[in-house]
C-alpha cells in the first residue's frame, strides 16, 4: 500500500509519468476485462446502456436480507401462489433464496447485465423461476407482483464521492422513474422493497400511496450518503423504512 501510494504521488508530481502510470493502469485494467467474463459483463453493460443502468458492479449472495425476507413471507403466507419480482436479480441468488423462503411462489427476476441474465437461466432447474433481460417484452408486458425486491439496485458506488451534488449518472430523476414503472407492475396489497439506496423512497410522488410494513427492524441505518430530489447531498448517514405496502 505504501509502494502504490509513493507511485501515485510521483505521477502527480510528474507529468511524463504520469502518462506513464495511466497507460500501465489502464492496461491492468481491460487486461481484466479480457480475461474476466463479469468484469467484462460489467465494462460493456455500462459502455451499451449508460444511464439506462444503476448499480454496476454485479457482486451478489444468498440470504442477504434474512429479516427483510423472513417478514415478507409472513405477509404473503395467505396468498397460495405470491408472484415476486427480484428487480436487478444479478446471478440470480437472491431469486433461489426467495424461492426457499416461499417454495410455491412464482418468481421472476430482471437485469439488465445479459451475461447475468445467462448464469440465471444456467443455474434454474425450477418451473417457477424465470429470468428475463430488464429491457425485454416479457418483462415490459409482465404485472401483478405481490412483491418486488429491489435490494442494492438504484444505487452508484461513485455518487459517494460527490460532496456537494450528483451532476450526472444516476440521479434521483431516474430513480423516481424506475420506480413509478415498478408502482405499475405491483397489486394493491403488495409490497415494494428498496434497501440500500442513494436516495429515499420517500421523496418519490408515489410514496404517499405507501404505508412501511410494522415490522421490528423495518427502518435502518446505513453509513452511506444521502441525495434529495435535487440530488444535493443532504446527510451522510441514511435512514429509512426498507419495505412498503402499496395501499389498497
Amino acid at each position: 500500500m505504501v509502494l502504490k501510494q509513493s507511485i501515485k504521488n510521483l505521477a502527480a508530481k510528474n507529468s511524463v509519468f504520469n502518462i506513464i502510470y495511466r497507460v500501465l493502469a489502464g492496461g491492468k485494467f481491460f487486461g481484466l476485462v479480457l480475461v474476466n467474463a463479469r468484469r467484462r459483463s460489467e465494462y460493456l453493460t455500462r459502455l451499451r446502456y449508460k444511464d439506462m443502468h444503476f448499480q454496476g458492479p454485479t457482486f451478489t449472495a444468498r440470504d442477504r436480507s434474512p429479516i427483510v425476507f423472513d417478514q415478507c413471507a409472513k405477509y404473503l403466507q395467505l396468498v397460495a401462489q405470491p408472484k415476486l419480482l427480484s428487480f436487478g436479480c444479478s446471478t440470480g441468488e437472491e431469486a433461489f433464496t426467495l424461492a426457499e423462503y416461499m417454495p410455491n411462489a412464482s418468481i421472476t427476476g430482471v437485469d439488465i447485465n445479459q451475461w447475468c441474465v445467462k448464469q440465471c437461466i444456467k443455474k434454474n432447474k425450477s418451473e417457477n423461476l424465470h429470468f428475463y433481460h430488464r429491457l425485454s417484452g416479457e418483462f415490459d408486458i409482465d404485472s401483478g407482483y405481490d412483491a418486488i425486491f429491489c435490494i442494492a439496485v438504484f444505487q452508484r458506488a461513485e455518487n459517494r464521492f460527490f460532496k456537494e451534488r450528483i451532476t450526472e449518472g444516476f440521479t434521483f430523476q431516474q430513480f423516481e422513474n424506475e420506480v413509478a414503472i415498478l408502482d405499475t407492475k405491483l397489486k394493491p396489497g403488495g409490497l415494494l422493497i428498496i434497501n440500500h439506496s442513494d436516495f429515499s423512497f420517500a421523496d418519490t410522488e408515489i410514496a404517499g400511496q405507501y404505508s412501511p410494513l410494522a415490522f421490528e427492524g423495518n427502518k435502518k441505518r446505513h453509513n452511506r450518503p444521502l441525495f434529495d430530489r435535487n440530488n444535493v447531498r443532504i446527510s451522510e448517514t441514511s435512514e429509512y423504512y426498507r419495505v412498503f405496502v402499496k395501499n389498497g
